[in-house]
């Protein structure tokens, strides 16, 4: 047998030992002195409250400094008969925070066994033991640790609650179901559970269940709805119907309703999202919720909606706001008569003056885009006594657009000359195209800040012809905006023998503006000579929906079968096909 190692590390300590001593024998009695006298320089201890230390020293990143400190915080917080639980719970989460940045959970878990033994039932650190547990992959001992803290817990769903929503988070969703099923069978907490519950039919895809169990959870959880939009705005069209059931179910109360509105715009159903919110009794919750809907439906550019919206407020409240946003979406929806009522709709508690000038602008695009532009010019003077010269000048716009959309083009270009709108794009724009001057217009309206549908077929037109003078074209614009169809279409027609390729654009737009009867001829003749061209398969959609309409089925058929067959890859061949499986039956009619 090999002998023992000698060990000569206590041998040279020893060693140096004597050494220090025979030393310090040898030393002078002045440096003696001077040792006794000199003051003593040891470290002031720190002060300093140890949280507001880890704190400061985790905003700096310094891991090292702020664990100390979280554990003198840890350890201050536990002292028998002075336990602080909340400085507890901010030591825990503060060490799991820096530990599972650097991987290092396994180290919580003396931590949090030392904070069970004195506060058994802490709910932090249950719940940080359980998340360790579960996020490292200890799954027994993640078993247990529910077990306890359902066992010290008692009644309390939160076990079942904080243990479901880990293994949800983990992508364990049948797990995550059997502790639901479990807490049901023992407690009977459905409802207590009931945003777990949703939230893990999401996961499983089983969208009813989830509506329900989110409409549940939405009376005690409201919070809950924007995690409800995100699962449930993924439900199959198959089965939206029963969504709609579940969620407009009796009684009728705003959060789920809201749900169903948030839903149904996420579906492109502005129209049902609104009927879904509208019949929600009245109240100060209500109309907040009106007005986030009016406003997200002029940010979708559903007008018509938001019109409903904004009215529906303004019939409650009477604000000038609600009067002036249902005004401007009922324009915009190109509802302008229906504008024109509501903007001369008498306000309580307003003066005539308040009015005017938050109001007046549209009223006269209102009347402006019904053609009265005689009646726009006097409401301006009539009320000129209360504007301003500034509010005066800015009124001029929409009084020339009335002008202009009624045909008048001498008055639109002396109140143009005499206001401020030489940099107008759209106004200067329209007057050279009414004047033929397409190189100009051209121009201009490119530039112009609108989707009216009137400007997308003037640069409809414009696009195809490279003509820069061509007084016929803004002669049958001319036409179009007095609104004699007739005369326009003629025009335009008779303009194609003469634009060279652009000739079924012409055509197409004739076609558009005249009788079903007096468009036919128009289709034949695109289709007959510019096969090619894409107004072509523009001609066969509109043709056969004509002939649908009329109630001539087969010719519908007929029209359609041509345009899947002969124009594939056109962008109107899917609208097409929609509607053939529909006249075929294969599609039943909403």
């Amino acid at each position: 047998m090999a002998p023992p190692r000698r060990n000569h590390r206590g041998r040279r300590a020893l060693m140096c030992w004597i050494g220090a001593a025979v030393l310090g024998a040898v030393v002078s009695p002045e440096r003696i002195v001077a040792a006794q006298v000199r003051p003593a320089t040891t470290a002031a201890p720190d002060t300093t409250d140890p949280l507001a230390r880890a704190l400061d020293a985790e905003d700096r990143n310094d891991a090292a400094r702020a664990s100390v400190a979280y554990r003198d915080v840890l350890q201050r917080a536990l002292q028998p008969g002075n336990t602080d639980g909340d400085r507890v719970a901010m030591a825990l989460l503060g060490l799991e925070r820096i530990w599972a940045e650097r991987g290092m959970l396994d180290s919580l878990v003396p931590v949090f066994t030392r904070v069970l033994q004195v506060r058994p039932s802490d709910p932090t650190a249950r719940t940080v033991q359980l998340r360790t547990f579960v996020t490292t992959a200890r799954d027994g001992e993640a078993r247990e640790a529910f077990i306890m803290w359902r066992r010290v817990a008692g009644t309390d769903a939160t076990p079942y609650r904080e243990y479901a929503r880990l293994l949800l988070q983990q992508g364990r969703a049948l797990a995550a179901d059997t502790i639901l099923n479990e807490a049901a069978q023992r407690m009977g907490v459905v409802g207590a559970l009931s945003g777990e519950t949703a939230q893990l039919h999401v996961a499983l895809q089983r969208w009813v269940p989830a509506a329900q169990a989110f409409r549940d959870a939405l009376a005690e959880q409201p919070w809950l709805e924007t995690a409800a939009l995100f699962g449930l705005q993924r439900t199959p069209a198959t089965v939206r119907d029963s969504l709609r059931t579940v969620l407009m179910a009796a009684p009728v109360t705003l959060p789920p309703r809201r749900l169903l509105a948030s839903l149904e715009f996420a579906w492109g159903e502005p129209r049902r999202a609104w009927s879904a919110i509208s019949t929600v009794t009245v109240n100060d919750s209500t109309m907040q919720a009106w007005r986030a809907f009016g406003e997200r439906a002029e940010l979708n550019e559903s007008w018509l909606v938001a019109r409903d919206a904004w009215l529906a407020v303004f019939e409650r409240q009477g604000d000038a706001e609600s009067q002036q946003r249902a005004t401007d979406a009922a324009l915009r929806a190109g509802d302008a008569a229906g504008a024109l009522i509501l903007v001369r709709r008498a306000r309580a508690g307003k003066s005539d003056s308040a009015r005017t000038r938050a109001l007046l602008s549209l009223e006269i695009a209102a009347l402006g885009e019904l053609g009265r532009g005689d009646e726009a010019q006097r409401t301006l003077d009539a009320a000129a006594k209360t504007l301003d010269p500034d509010t005066r000048m800015a009124l001029t716009r929409p009084l020339v657009a009335a002008w202009l959309r009624a045909g008048d083009v001498p008055r639109a270009r002396a109140i143009m000359e005499a206001g401020d709108l030489a940099d107008d794009d759209e106004m200067v724009g329209w007057l050279a195209l009414y004047d033929g001057d397409l190189g100009t217009a051209r121009k201009h309206l490119l530039r112009a800040a609108s989707n009216r549908p009137e400007l997308i077929d003037a640069l409809g037109i414009l696009a195809r012809t490279r003509v820069e003078q061509l007084p016929g074209l803004g002669e049958a614009f001319v036409m179009t905006a007095r609104r004699d169809s007739v005369a326009a279409a003629l025009r335009f027609a008779r303009l194609a023998d003469s634009v060279g390729a652009a000739a079924p654009a012409f055509l197409a737009q004739a076609a558009r503006l005249s009788s079903r009867g007096a468009a036919v001829p128009l289709y034949e003749r695109i289709l007959a000579e510019y096969p090619r061209s894409p107004e072509a398969p523009e001609a066969l959609l509109t043709w056969a929906r004509a002939l649908r309409d009329a109630g001539d089925k087969a010719g519908a058929i007929a029209k359609l079968e041509q345009l899947v067959v002969e124009y594939p890859t056109s962008a109107l061949t899917p609208q097409g096909r929609r509607d053939l499986e529909r006249l075929k039956g294969m599609v039943p009619p909403c």
